[in-house]
């Protein structure tokens, strides 16, 4: 099973043309013994985090937001369910 999940913010910085450090910010959420709920908890704050980091320039700082919290969480947590997906398959495949 996967044991961590990296939640980055390139997806934001493809949505939202940031700066170049925001590239390399990033968030690491130990994910062993957590239920889908404490890690969708994890990775929202975890997103939150990066995004204020990303976005704390913006013009439009409070929208630039919003659309980067939106945007990481929901590509980590597909990221976090295409892992499990391919754990699961390599553990029934055996």
């Amino acid at each position: 099973m996967i044991r961590t999940i990296a939640l980055t913010a390139l997806t934001a910085v493809a949505a939202l043309a940031v700066t170049a450090p925001a590239q390399a910010a990033g968030v690491r959420i130990a994910l062993q013994g957590k239920s889908p709920a404490q890690v969708e908890a994890e990775v929202g704050q975890a997103a939150r985090t990066v995004c204020f980091r990303a976005t704390r320039n913006e013009t439009l700082i409070v929208d630039a937001y919003a659309r980067c919290v939106k945007a990481t969480t929901k590509a980590s947590m597909d990221n976090f369910a295409l892992a499990q997906a391919n754990a699961n398959s390599t553990v029934a495949a055996r």
